[in-house]
C-alpha cells in the first residue's frame, strides 16, 4: 500500500499521522504541521522529507537503509529494527534515541540532551550508553580532526 496525497487524510488525526502496521511500502509525503509520525511495522525502505514541525518519529520495524535529514524540532527518534548503516546528524533537541537492531557501524556526535539511549545489537566497535556520551563525542571529534590532518 502507498500513502499518497489522495489517501493521506485517513491516517491523520489532529497533528499526528499513524500508519503503523498497515503493510505500507511507500509514503509520498508528510504534510507540514505534523508533530508525530508513527509508521512502525511496515515495509518501508525510505521516508520522504520530514516536516520541520515533527517532534516524534516512530519508524521502527521496517526495511529502512537510511533516514532523511532530521528536523531541528525532533525530540524522539525510534528507528530500531531496520537496516540502517548510519544515522544523519542528530540535533541538540533530541532527548530519546532508540536505534538498536540495525547495521550501524558508528554513531554520529550524540546530543548531550539525550535522556534515553538504546543502540544495542548493531555493529558498533564499542558500547555506547547514556553514561558515556561525552567520551563517545570526544572520540568522534578526534576522528574528525585526524581525517582533516591525514588527507
Amino acid at each position: 500500500m502507498h500513502i499518497t496525497k489522495s489517501n493521506i487524510n485517513k491516517f491523520i488525526e489532529g497533528s499526528s499521522m499513524d500508519c503503523s502496521n498497515k503493510g505500507i511500502t511507500n509514503i509520498e509525503y508528510i504534510p507540514d504541521g505534523i508533530t508525530g509520525l508513527n509508521c512502525h511495522s511496515n515495509r518501508l525502505t525510505e521516508l520522504p522529507k520530514l516536516p520541520e514541525s515533527l517532534i516524534g518519529l516512530y519508524c521502527g520495524d521496517n526495511k529502512l537503509t537510511e533516514l532523511p535529514i532530521l528536523p531541528n524540532s525532533l525530540i524522539g527518534l525510534y528507528c530500531s529494527v531496520n537496516k540502517l548503516t548510519e544515522l544523519p546528524k542528530l540535533h541538540e533537541s533530541l532527548e530519546y534515541l532508540s536505534c538498536g537492531n540495525n547495521k550501524l557501524t558508528s554513531l554520529p556526535k550524540l546530543p548531550e540532551s539525550l535522556i534515553s539511549l538504546y543502540c544495542q545489537y548493531n555493529n558498533l566497535p564499542y558500547d555506547i550508553t547514556i553514561d558515556n556520551i561525552k567520551e563517545h563525542n570526544k572520540l568522534i571529534k578526534r576522528k574528525e580532526i585526524l581525517s582533516r590532518i591525514c588527507v
